[in-house]
C-alpha cells in the first residue's frame, strides 16, 4: 500500500494532508508554516502513524516549496516535486471550487493517477547548481544594463568627450573605469598634471607606456575645450564616480561567476558534445545545461521541445485546424533566451565562415519561405535543440554527425 504526504505550498506556510491509496485520511489536512519546530511536528506525527511506501509529493512554486523539500529530504523522506504545469493540467475541470483544502486532497488523488507522468524537479546534482548560476548570471547581467545605462548618461554629464576616446564597449574596461572614478569630470582632468593622468591609465594593464601617454595627452586637451552640463561641485560629478565604481564591480562579479559556471559545467559528460556545436561557445555550452539539465532524461526531442515552450500551438475550430500556430511559450523561457542567442550566433557565423552548417542552411530555406527574420530564428532553435538531444543521446560530437 502507497502513501502521500500532500503538500499544497503557499509563502512561508502550507497546507498537508496524508493519504493511503485505499483514500483513508490519515492526517486531516492542517495548516503548517515552514520552520523548524512546525515540521519537527510533522515528522513526530507521521512516526507515530508509520505509514508504508510513504512519498511527500508537491509541486514546483517558484522558490516557495525549497524549504519544505529540503526538510524531508533532509530527514531521509521520499521527496517528489512536479511540475506546475502537470497539476493545473490535471485540475482543469467544469468545477471551478477552490480552496487550499481543496487543493491538498486533489494533490493527494493526483499522486495514486497512473497515467500521470511525473518530471521529477529535485535531483540533486550538479545541474541544480549550475541552474542556480545561470539564473544568477542572468539577472547580473539585466542588472549591470541598467548601471551601464545610468553611467553613459552621467558621463554626457560630465564630461561628454569621453565617449568618443574610449569608444563603443572600451568605455566599459577596467582602463576607462579607473580613470573616470578617480577623474569623472573635464574641469577635474583640466586641473591634473600629464603624468598623473598617464599613471592611471597605464596602471591598470600595463600596456606600452607611450600609449597611455598619448591617450592622456588626447583627453587632456578634449578637457580644455570640453563644456560640460554641471560644474565639478555638483552632485552628478560624484555619482558618476560611484556608477564607475558600480560597474566595474559587477563587471568583476560577472566574470568571475561565469568562469565559475563554465568550470561547473565541464563536469557534465555533455559539455564537449554541446561545446563542439559550430557557434555555440563554452559560456552558452554552461547556460544551456543550467536550464536544460541532463538532456537525455527527456524520451523524445518533442518533450524537450515543449520543455523550452518552442512546441507549436494546434487550434482547431469546426473543420479548421491550425496546426502551425505560434510556439507555445508555456515552458522555460531562459531556455528559449540561450537557445535564440544561439541561432543569432549560428546563423552570423554561418553567414560568414561555414555556408554549409545545417542550421544555416535551414535559415535559408525558411527565409526563402517568406518567414520573418524572427520566426526563422525560432524555428534555428528547435532545429539546434534537436540535433543537441541527438548528439547528447548517442554521444556524439557536432563534427561526427
Amino acid at each position: 500500500m502507497k502513501t502521500v504526504l500532500s503538500v499544497d505550498v503557499a509563502k512561508n506556510k502550507s497546507m498537508i494532508m496524508l493519504m493511503n491509496s485505499d483514500g483513508e485520511i490519515l492526517i486531516d489536512t492542517k495548516e503548517i508554516k515552514h520552520n523548524l519546530e512546525e515540521f519537527e511536528k510533522v515528522k513526530e506525527k507521521i512516526k507515530e502513524i508509520n505509514p508504508q511506501n510513504l512519498t511527500v509529493f508537491m509541486e514546483s512554486t517558484g522558490t516557495y516549496h525549497l524549504p519544505v523539500e529540503r526538510y524531508f529530504k533532509e530527514n531521509g523522506f521520499n521527496t517528489l516535486v512536479i511540475n506546475s504545469l502537470t497539476t493545473k493540467n490535471n485540475y482543469d475541470t467544469i468545477r471551478k471550487t477552490k480552496t487550499d483544502k481543496e487543493d491538498c486532497y486533489r494533490l493527494a488523488k493526483l499522486f495514486f493517477v497512473n497515467e500521470v507522468e511525473y518530471h521529477d524537479l529535485s535531483k540533486k546534482d550538479l545541474y541544480v547548481d549550475l541552474k542556480a548560476m545561470t539564473r544568477q548570471y542572468f539577472y547580473l547581467l539585466q542588472n549591470n544594463v541598467s548601471c551601464k545605462n545610468r553611467y553613459k548618461r552621467l558621463i554626457n554629464i560630465c564630461f561628454p568627450e569621453l565617449e568618443k576616446i574610449f569608444k563603443s564597449t572600451r568605455i566599459y574596461d577596467d582602463t576607462a573605469l579607473n580613470f573616470i572614478k578617480e577623474f569623472p569630470h573635464a574641469e577635474i582632468v583640466k586641473e591634473k598634471r600629464i603624468d598623473a593622468l598617464y599613471n592611471n591609465l597605464y596602471k591598470t594593464n600595463g600596456r606600452n607606456l607611450n600609449f597611455y601617454k598619448r591617450l592622456a595627452e588626447t583627453i587632456k586637451i578634449a578637457s580644455t575645450n570640453s563644456y560640460p552640463g554641471v560644474n565639478k561641485e555638483h552632485e552628478d560629478t560624484k555619482n558618476l564616480s560611484d556608477m564607475a565604481k558600480i560597474v566595474q564591480n559587477n563587471n568583476n562579479i560577472i566574470n568571475e561567476l561565469r568562469d565559475k559556471m563554465i568550470e561547473t559545467a565541464k563536469q557534465s559528460p555533455y559539455f564537449k558534445i554541446i561545446n563542439s556545436f559550430y557557434g555555440i561557445g563554452e559560456i552558452l555550452t554552461a547556460e544551456i545545461l543550467g536550464e536544460l539539465g541532463d538532456i537525455t532524461r527527456f524520451d523524445s526531442p518533442k518533450e524537450i521541445i515543449a520543455f523550452c515552450g518552442l512546441d507549436p500551438t494546434i487550434k482547431q475550430s469546426g473543420k479548421s485546424i491550425n496546426v502551425k500556430g505560434a510556439i507555445s511559450k508555456r515552458g522555460n523561457k531562459y531556455a528559449r533566451y540561450i537557445l535564440f542567442n544561439c541561432s543569432q550566433m549560428v546563423v552570423k557565423l554561418g553567414a560568414s565562415n561555414y555556408p554549409e552548417h545545417p542550421v544555416y542552411i535551414y535559415y535559408q530555406n525558411k527565409k526563402a519561405e517568406g518567414k520573418h527574420f524572427y520566426e526563422s530564428l525560432t524555428a534555428c532553435s528547435t532545429k539546434i535543440l534537436r540535433m543537441l538531444y541527438s548528439m547528447c543521446k548517442n554521444n556524439k560530437q557536432f563534427l561526427e554527425n
